[in-house]
C-alpha cells in the first residue's frame, strides 16, 4: 500500500489504516478520545460508520458483523467508562473466537486525577480479550496491523489502546504502512492418522457425517456431500452450522437437544462419526448421549485449543475439504463399498418429517390475551422469506426459536449465547441487519433481555434503513428464574417484570409496532411482515407458565 502518512495526523493514519484492512464497516459511538478518527474515516468516504447509542451494543454489532460475514468484525468506543461498559461483549467475542478489533481511546499516561482514568489492560485482561498499546505515533500502524493479524489468526477480540493526547500528533514519513492480514493456507490431513479414519470408515455400517460451523464453506460443503453420498452416510450439523446441508438428500438436520425424533435415531445408530469442524460440545453431543460407544473422527482446521468437552477416537488437523477428499480417494482406491444407511426407508421418514414441520402444530391454550409461542413462531416462520438471518437472544424461549424459525445457511445464524448473558441480541442483530442486506434480519428477544439491551437500539435499527423484524417473547418474567421458583412450587413473583407495550414504544420510535394476543391479531402480525417498509417489532403476548425450555 502507497504511504501517505507523510502528509497525515494520527487520527487521519488510523482511519486511513482502517481502509486498508478493507474496513467498510465500522461501529462505534464517539467520545473525546476517537472522534475525529471517525470523522476522517467518514468523511473519507472509507466506509459506512454505524453510530450506536450504547458502547456495548458497538461492540456487539462488530460481532454480529463478523458471525454473518466471516470477516473481522470492528468497533470504536472512547476511554473508561465505555471500556468497562463492553466487558460483557468482549467476553462473548472471547468465548465465541470471533475476530474482532476494538479501537478504544485511552486517557494520557500520568494524568492520574482524570475522571475517566483506569487501568485499561487490566480491564481488557479480565475479559479474555488480547490488549495492543498502541506505543507512538511512528509505530501506531504497525501496532494496528498487530491488532487486525492476531484478531484474524487466533480468532479473538483485540483491543487496539489508542492514548486521547497523540490523536492530533504527526505521523511523520517515517511512519510504519498497512500490512494486509496474510491468507493462511492449510494442507490435508494425510499419513497414518488418515488411513486408520478411513479404516474406521471401511468397517462402518451406519457412518454420520456431522459437520460444524468450522466446514461452514462452499467448498466444504461440497467435498462433505461428495464423500457422504461415496459411504452412503447421512448428513448432521452442529446448531452453528445449521443450513449447511440445507436441500442435500439425507440431511438430518441439527445434532444435539435440538435434534428431531428421526435425527436423534439416526444419530443412536451410527457406530462411526466423522466431525468435520464441530468441536464436540456438550450441546451437540448429549452430554456425551451420541457419542458413547461410537468410534468419532474429529477432523479440525487448526491446532487452537478450546474447550472441546468430548474426547474422540481419532482427531485430525488439516483442511477441512482437502481432507474430506483425501478420504473419497483413498476408498475409492480400495474399492471400499458403500454402507447402505441411506436407504429408502430412512428417505421416507425425513420426508415425514419435513411434512409434519411444514404443517401448523394445534395451538396449546393459554391465559387469555396470551398466545401460543410454538404455534405463533411458526406462523410467522411461513410469513417470513426462506431465506433470512436469525438472531436470538437468550432465554427460556431460545431453542424454540432455533427449532422454528430455521435458516438456511450457517453464516445466517448469529449465536449470541457464547457467556450466557442476556441482552446481546439487538446489538448483534444490527451489525449482521448492516451487513448482509439481500434477505431480513429476524431477532427474537425475551422481554428481560430485550428491555436490558436498551430500547433506544432501536433508532439505530430504524436510521440505518435495516430490513429487521422483532419478535419479542413477552411473558412479563424472567423466564429461568420463573421455572426454578414454579418447579419447586414457590411463589414466582420476583421473577415478573413489570408490563410493558413494546408494539406501542415501537410505534412511537417510529417502527411498526403490532401486538399479539390471539389469532386475530396474529394475522396482523403477519400482515405487517408481509408488507413491512421499514423494521416491524412483534410483540408476542405469551403465558409464563405455559413455555417449555
Amino acid at each position: 500500500m502507497k504511504d501517505t502518512t507523510d502528509t497525515l495526523t494520527l487520527h487521519q493514519g488510523l482511519a486511513h489504516a482502517l481502509a486498508g484492512h478493507g474496513v467498510r464497516h465500522l461501529y462505534g459511538l464517539v467520545g473525546d478520545a476517537n472522534l475525529f478518527m471517525v470523522n476522517a474515516y467518514v468523511e473519507g468516504g472509507m466506509g459506512r460508520y454505524v453510530a450506536c447509542t450504547h458502547e456495548a451494543h458497538a461492540v456487539l454489532a462488530a460481532i454480529g458483523f463478523a458471525q454473518a460475514t466471516g470477516r473481522t468484525g470492528v468497533a470504536t468506543i472512547t476511554h473508561g467508562p465505555a471500556l468497562t461498559n463492553v466487558c460483557t461483549a468482549l467476553a462473548e467475542a472471547a468465548r465465541g473466537g470471533i475476530p474482532l478489533v476494538v479501537l478504544c481511546g485511552d486517557t494520557a499516561p500520568g494524568d492520574l486525577q482524570h475522571l475517566q482514568n483506569i487501568d485499561q489492560r487490566e480491564v481488557v485482561a479480565s475479559t479474555g480479550a488480547e490488549f495492543i498499546e498502541m506505543r507512538s505515533p511512528e509505530t501506531a500502524i504497525s501496532d494496528l496491523n498487530r491488532a487486525f493479524h492476531m484478531a484474524a489468526h487466533r480468532r479473538c477480540p483485540v483491543v487496539f489502546n489508542m492514548r486521547v493526547d497523540l490523536q492530533w500528533a504527526d505521523l511523520g514519513a517515517g511512519a510504519d504502512t498497512v500490512v494486509p492480514v496474510p491468507e493462511v493456507t492449510l494442507a490435508p490431513a494425510s499419513g497414518e492418522a488418515l488411513e486408520e479414519a478411513v479404516g474406521m470408515l471401511a468397517s462402518a455400517r451406519r457412518p454420520l457425517i456431522l459437520a460444524g460451523r468450522g466446514a461452514a464453506s462452499p467448498e466444504a460443503r461440497a467435498a462433505l456431500l461428495e464423500l457422504a453420498a461415496r459411504i452412503e452416510a447421512p448428513l448432521a450439523t452442529t446448531l452453528k452450522a445449521q443450513g449447511l446441508f440445507h436441500g442435500a438428500p439425507f440431511n438430518i438436520g441439527i445434532c444435539g437437544g435440538l435434534s428431531h425424533p428421526v435425527a436423534s435415531e439416526v444419530i443412536m445408530q451410527s457406530d462411526c462419526i466423522l466431525a468435520f469442524g464441530a468441536s464436540l460440545s456438550k450441546h451437540t453431543t448429549e452430554e456425551g448421549a451420541y457419542t458413547k460407544g461410537t468410534r468419532v473422527v474429529q477432523i479440525l482446521p487448526d491446532i487452537q485449543e478450546t474447550p472441546r468437552l468430548d474426547q474422540p477416537t481419532l482427531r485430525l488437523i488439516g483442511d477441512i475439504a482437502g481432507t474430506a477428499r483425501a478420504m473419497t480417494d483413498l476408498l475409492n482406491m480400495a474399492e471400499i463399498p458403500g454402507s447402505g444407511a441411506t436407504d429408502d426407508d430412512l428417505a421416507a421418514r425425513l420426508r415425514d418429517q419435513d411434512n409434519e414441520f411444514a404443517a401448523l402444530p394445534d395451538p396449546v391454550e393459554t391465559a387469555a390475551g396470551t398466545i401460543d409461542m410454538v404455534y405463533a413462531l411458526r406462523r410467522l416462520h411461513q410469513a417470513l422469506p426462506e431465506e433470512r438471518v436469525l438472531v436470538a437472544d437468550l432465554g427460556r424461549f431460545v431453542t424454540t426459536a432455533w427449532r422454528n424459525l430455521p435458516v438456511t445457511r450457517p453464516a445466517d445464524l448469529i449465536y449470541t449465547s457464547h457467556f450466557g448473558a442476556i441482552g446481546c441480541g439487538l446489538g448483534q442483530a444490527i451489525g449482521a441487519a448492516t451487513a448482509v442486506t439481500d434477505r431480513p434480519t429476524v431477532l427474537v428477544a425475551g422481554d428481560g433481555g430485550f428491555t436490558l439491551s436498551g430500547l433506544s437500539e432501536l433508532v439505530t435499527a430504524l436510521r440505518e434503513g435495516t430490513d429487521m423484524v422483532v419478535i419479542v417473547c413477552n411473558d412479563q418474567s424472567y423466564g429461568a428464574e420463573h421455572v426454578q421458583f414454579t418447579n419447586r412450587k414457590m411463589n414466582p413473583a420476583l421473577s415478573m417484570i413489570a408490563k410493558i407495550d413494546f408494539a406501542q414504544v415501537a410505534q412511537s420510535l417510529g417502527l411498526i409496532g403490532v401486538r399479539v394476543t390471539d389469532e386475530t391479531t396474529l394475522g396482523e402480525a403477519v400482515d405487517a411482515i408481509t408488507r413491512r417498509d421499514r423494521p416491524v417489532l412483534v410483540d408476542l403476548r405469551l403465558d409464563p407458565t405455559k413455555i417449555e425450555m
